[in-house]
C-alpha cells in the first residue's frame, strides 16, 4: 500500500506524486506518475513496450497499475540535488569540470529509460549531482512534453549542450580546455548522434590526472588524430594505386617507365670516358 508524503506536480496529462510504502519496514520511497489522459496512456506503453523489446530485462517502471480510470507507474525515488543548484559549488577546478560532464553522459548511457523519458529527464531539470561528483536522474515528469520521435540523437545534442554550459565557466581564462572547444565546434556541426561519441570526445580530451610521460602524450594524440591520420594514409594509398597503374601501363605501352629514370645514374660515361672506373 502506497502513501503520499507530497505531491510534486499536477500537470495537463499527469500529476506526480512522491509516496512510501506501507508494507515496507524500511519506508521504501516512489515518484509516481498518475497518467489520465488517455492519449498519454496508449503513447507511454507503446514506449515502454518497445524499450522493453530493446534491452530485455532492464527496465525503467518498477511497476505499474491501474487506478480507477488513471494509470500509475512507479519509479525508484531519490532525494533532490539539482545539478544547477549544486556545481557551481563543487566545481572547483578544470578537473572537477570534466570529471562532473563525463559522469554525466556515462549516468545516459547506462539508463534504462527510453530515450523520449530521458529527453524529458534531460530538458525538465531532472538532474542531480551527489557529493562525490556522481549524476543521477529523477522523475519528476511532465508528460504533456512527450515525443516518441526524441531519439538517441535528440539526447544527445540535448546532453552536449549542458556539457558546454558546465565547461564554460572554466574556459574563460587563460587556459582553454581542450573538451570544451571540441564540443563547441562538433555540437555547432550538429556532429553527435550518439552518446559513445560524446563519451569517447569528452573522455579523450579531459585534462590527464598527473603530468603524462611521453608515451601517455603519443597515445593520447593518436587517439585524437586517428581518423586524421587514418584519412591521410587513404589518400597517400589511393595515389600509390595511381601511380602504380600509370607505370604499368606504360611499360606496356612503351617497354619504359619514364619515372624510374630519375632514380638512374644518367652521368655514367661521357664521351669516351667511363666514370664508375674512377
Amino acid at each position: 500500500m502506497l502513501s503520499t508524503i507530497w505531491e510534486v506536480m499536477k500537470g495537463p496529462v499527469n500529476d506526480v506524486y512522491v509516496c512510501r510504502d506501507l508494507n515496507s519496514p524500511v519506508e521504501l520511497r516512489y515518484t509516481l506518475l498518475v497518467v489520465h489522459d488517455r492519449a498519454c496512456i496508449k503513447k507511454l506503453l507503446a514506449i515502454l513496450e518497445q524499450s522493453e523489446r530493446e534491452w530485455g530485462e532492464q527496465q525503467a517502471v518498477l511497476t505499474s497499475f491501474a487506478h480507477n480510470e488513471d494509470m500509475c507507474f512507479a519509479f525508484e525515488y531519490r532525494p533532490e540535488r539539482r545539478l544547477p543548484a549544486f556545481a557551481p559549488g563543487q566545481m572547483t577546478g578544470l578537473k572537477v569540470r570534466e570529471e562532473i560532464c563525463i559522469n554525466l553522459v556515462m549516468e545516459c548511457l547506462s539508463s534504462p529509460l527510453p530515450y523520449p523519458l530521458l529527453y524529458l529527464v534531460l530538458t525538465q531539470d531532472n538532474v542531480h549531482l551527489n557529493q562525490d561528483n556522481g549524476v543521477y536522474f529523477t522523475h519528476f515528469l511532465d508528460l504533456s512534453q512527450l515525443d516518441e520521435k526524441n531519439d538517441e540523437s535528440a539526447c544527445v545534442t540535448c546532453c552536449a549542450q549542458m556539457l558546454l554550459d558546465l565547461l564554460e565557466g572554466g574556459n574563460k581564462g587563460r587556459r582553454k580546455l581542450n573538451s570544451y572547444e571540441l564540443l563547441r565546434k562538433k555540437t555547432a556541426k550538429n556532429a553527435y548522434s550518439a552518446f559513445p561519441e560524446l563519451y569517447r570526445d569528452i573522455k579523450v580530451t579531459a585534462l590527464p590526472d598527473k603530468k603524462q610521460g611521453l608515451r601517455g602524450r603519443i597515445k593520447a594524440f593518436w587517439l585524437r588524430n586517428k581518423d586524421r591520420i587514418f584519412h591521410l594514409l587513404l589518400v597517400l594509398c589511393v595515389i600509390a594505386v595511381i601511380l602504380a597503374v600509370v607505370m604499368l601501363i606504360s611499360q606496356l605501352i612503351f617497354g619504359d617507365i619514364p619515372l624510374l629514370r630519375l632514380f638512374e645514374r644518367c652521368f655514367e660515361q661521357i664521351g669516351t670516358e667511363d666514370l664508375t672506373l674512377r
